[in-house]
This record gives structure tokens, C-alpha cells and sequence, in this order.
């Protein structure tokens, strides 16, 4: 027993280790070449950090089960161990290398055309999120070394959102007002783009705030201080992926997480369902004239046009019209550069010229699995995540990992509506599904 329990601690040590450099290492490094080679730069410690992390738990499995301290378990006792959550995600990962392997594109789909996002990229995503799940443990370091990693990152932002330009991430003599429009794109903290900016704010803000409610301890309060900063990073960008994912993530959530009777729970769903309601039927009624409001109530009222969502209209529209052709196993992963879509078209007054911009991925993480992996993956991982949120649902009132977990894992999902996946923020979801999983059993 005691070298059961010193194998599984190796394990788990291990495990810890891959986490604390995932707050550190991975979040800040940046490469030699600024915003310029990000995305090179986060693959490149991506594949060392993420697949060294699974290469290492591998050779220590199988070196346990050479000198004899384990034993090779059977498909059959591996099924029965398992949750209905990891099955559908190890279903979803088959039907990734089957949409990749049959592919027209195929080998260019086991790294990706585009975005690395092969399938090479879905199976580190796959087997981190298994091996987490399984040997993640939580300690109280993490909270704290993630809340300092957070300020961190939000500090830098800040001063980017200023016009500063600390560690030059931007090339020389620009800075982040320059988005747009003397370089394409807008660009913030070491993660890159502000989108992937606000999907990771999808997983600390709600980290933040629902560790505050339910945590007991007195330092708590400590949190305050990365909550508010990420809070204003998010406000100050604007991007409104990220701002329906913590928002209306949250606001679902607290009919979980609050530590209150299950009656007041019902109550506060009722009011927050009324709310509802009554926005929508403002946005179906009232013209507020420009913006988003402005873009929901044409679309409401059936008068939608192409450019709305930044273009995302005319992006979804496009995509779905080519999914009928490779319904059942997609195009396979991240191919969608290679499909010539009608791009995107749109004038911009302040540059006055026509911009043009190829379609490469969906902005809607559904749709984007939809398109490149075909309908049975889609339906595997959504019933997973619906498996995920079920046991959310139940174990939230007794563990307080699990209720910030999954608090986390629905802003994400919520802003994965309008957002697409990453390897520069996706698998700090992984990493919050697999505790999830985790400690619904604990």
C-alpha cells in the first residue's frame, strides 16, 4: 500500500510541477521577437513544456510496470474507472485522427495549415486534460502563485494599455494604439492577441471571484487585488467575447457557487431569468442606434447584415454553407485556410482602403470543430461538456475546487461561442476541466 501511495505521489509530484511552469514559464515566455514571433514562440514551448509533461508520465508509467510496482491495466478496468466526461473525450480525440488521417489535406493536418491546431496539438490537449484528471492534486501554493502569476500579466497589460511599451513586444516606436492600424491585429500582455487575451480572463476572473465567495480562509481577500486588475484589463480592450463570457459565465455561476440555501438558489435563478427576458425584449423593441445592442436588435428583427460581429455573420454563414460537403468527418484539423472561403470584406474609414481578410477559422469554437472534424466529434465533445457540467451541478454545494473549476470552465465555454481554440491559452482549459474532474470525486 505504501508504494502504491509513493508511486501515485511521483505522479502527482510531477503533475504539480507541469502546473506551477504552466503559471510561469509558459504564460510569460515570449521568444526573442516580440508580438511579432508570439505565436511561433508559444507552440515552440507549448510542444516542450505540454508534451514533455506527457512524455515524462509515460516513461515513468511504463518504468512502474517494468520493475513490477504496477500493473498494465485492461481496456476493460481502464472503461470502468473512468467517467463518462473522459470517455466522450477520448471518443472526440479518435474521430479528430480519423477526420486528420482520411483528410485530402493529410499529413498538413497533423500540425495544422494555419493556426497549429493539427491533431498533433489536439492530442497533447487531450492526454494533458486525462493525465491532470487523474493525477492532479490541488495545494494551497496554487491559488496564491496563480493570483501573483495573474497580477503579473494584468500589470504589464495595464502599462501596454497606456502606451508603454516594457520588454519591447512591440516593434520599435509602436505601441498598442497602433492596433490596427499601423499593424493589423491587436496585441497585449505575453499572450498576443486580445482575443486569446480575454479567453484567458474567461478562466482567472472567475477563478478570482468564486475562490473570494467560497473560501474561507482570511488571506483570501488578497485576491481582490489580480481580480481587479483583470477586471480592467478585460473593460479596457473591450473585447465582447470576453466580456459575455465573465459576465453572463458569472452570472449563471453565482446560482451555484454562493454558499446559500437551495430555495434562495431558486430564487435568484427566477430573477436572473427575468433579467433575461426583459434585455432580450429591449433589444427586440428598442434601437439603441450603433454597437453590439444596435447589431442584436437588426438581427432580432431579421435585418442582419453580413459585417455584424465584426464580421462574424458572414464568417458563420460561409462556414456552414461548406459543411454539408464533409458533414460526417470534416475537412480535418485546422485545414479551414485551405478551403478558399469567400473572405471577409470590409472598408475602413480610418485607413481608407478595402480590407480584405481570408477566413482561416470560424470564431466559434463549435462551428470550428463542426467544419474541421465533422458532426459525430462535435456532438463527442459537446456531450462531454455537458457531462462536465452535470457533475459541476452536482458536487458544487460540498467541494469548492470543483464550483470554481466549473465556473471557469463555463465563462470559457460561453466565450469559445464567439472565440476559437489556441495553444496559448487552451490548455489552461484543459488543465480546469481536468480538476474538475478530479475532484468531483474527492
Amino acid at each position: 500500500m505504501n508504494t502504491r501511495k509513493a508511486d501515485k505521489g511521483l505522479l502527482s509530484g510531477v503533475t504539480s510541477c507541469y502546473i506551477g511552469l504552466m503559471m510561469t514559464v509558459f504564460l510569460f515566455y515570449t521568444g526573442k521577437f516580440g508580438f511579432q514571433g508570439i505565436a511561433d514562440a508559444k507552440y515552440s514551448v507549448f510542444l516542450a513544456i505540454c508534451g514533455g509533461y506527457i512524455l515524462i508520465m509515460l516513461l515513468l508509467m511504463v518504468e512502474l510496470v517494468l520493475i513490477g510496482r504496477r500493473r498494465f491495466p485492461s481496456i476493460r478496468s481502464v472503461i470502468l474507472k473512468s467517467s463518462w466526461t473522459q470517455r466522450l473525450m477520448v471518443v472526440y480525440l479518435f474521430l479528430t485522427w480519423v477526420s486528420a488521417v482520411i483528410s485530402p489535406y493529410f499529413p498538413t493536418t497533423i500540425v495544422g495549415a494555419t493556426r497549429d491546431e493539427g491533431v498533433l496539438t489536439i492530442t497533447i490537449y487531450i492526454l494533458v486534460y486525462l493525465l491532470v484528471s487523474i493525477y492532479g492534486k490541488i495545494q494551497k501554493w496554487m491559488l496564491p502563485a496563480f493570483a501573483v502569476s495573474v497580477s503579473a500579466f494584468d500589470m504589464l497589460c495595464v502599462l501596454q494599455l497606456y502606451g508603454l511599451n516594457p520588454f519591447t513586444l512591440y516593434p520599435e516606436g509602436y505601441n498598442y494604439f497602433g492596433a490596427n492600424l499601423d499593424y493589423g491585429g491587436a496585441y497585449l500582455g505575453t499572450i498576443g492577441n486580445v482575443d486569446s487575451v480575454a479567453a484567458f480572463l474567461c478562466i482567472a476572473i472567475p477563478i478570482l471571484w468564486s475562490s473570494l465567495v467560497r473560501l474561507r480562509d482570511k488571506c483570501k481577500w488578497f485576491l481582490l487585488i489580480p481580480l481587479g486588475l483583470s477586471l480592467f484589463v478585460l473593460l479596457k480592450m473591450w473585447v465582447l467575447a470576453g466580456l459575455v463570457g465573465v459576465f453572463a459565465g458569472s452570472a449563471i455561476s453565482l446560482c451555484v457557487i454562493l454558499p446559500v440555501s437551495k430555495r434562495a438558489k431558486k430564487y435568484l435563478c427566477g430573477i436572473l431569468l427575468c433579467c433575461a427576458i426583459i434585455a432580450l425584449a429591449l433589444i427586440f423593441y428598442v434601437d439603441v442606434g450603433n454597437g453590439l445592442l444596435h447589431e442584436l436588435h437588426m438581427l432580432f428583427s431579421g435585418r442582419g447584415e453580413d459585417s455584424f460581429g465584426s464580421g462574424r455573420i458572414h464568417i458563420w454563414k460561409e462556414v456552414l454553407s461548406r459543411v454539408p460537403e464533409q458533414l460526417w468527418f470534416g475537412s480535418g484539423p485546422d485545414t479551414m485556410h485551405l478551403a478558399n472561403l469567400d473572405p471577409f470584406r470590409r472598408y475602413d474609414e480610418r485607413l481608407g482602403m478595402l480590407i480584405v481578410a481570408e477566413i482561416d477559422l470560424a470564431h466559434n469554437e463549435y462551428l470550428n470543430i463542426l467544419f474541421h472534424q465533422g458532426i459525430f466529434a462535435v456532438l463527442a465533445y459537446l456531450v462531454a461538456l455537458l457531462s462536465a457540467a452535470r457533475d459541476w451541478l452536482r458536487c458544487e454545494s460540498h467541494n469548492c475546487t470543483a464550483a470554481v473549476s466549473g465556473s471557469a470552465v463555463l465563462c470559457y465555454c460561453i466565450q469559445a461561442f464567439f472565440g476559437f481554440s489556441l495553444c496559448v491559452v487552451s490548455p489552461y482549459f484543459w488543465i480546469i476541466l481536468a480538476f474538475l474532474e478530479k475532484t468531483k470525486r474527492e
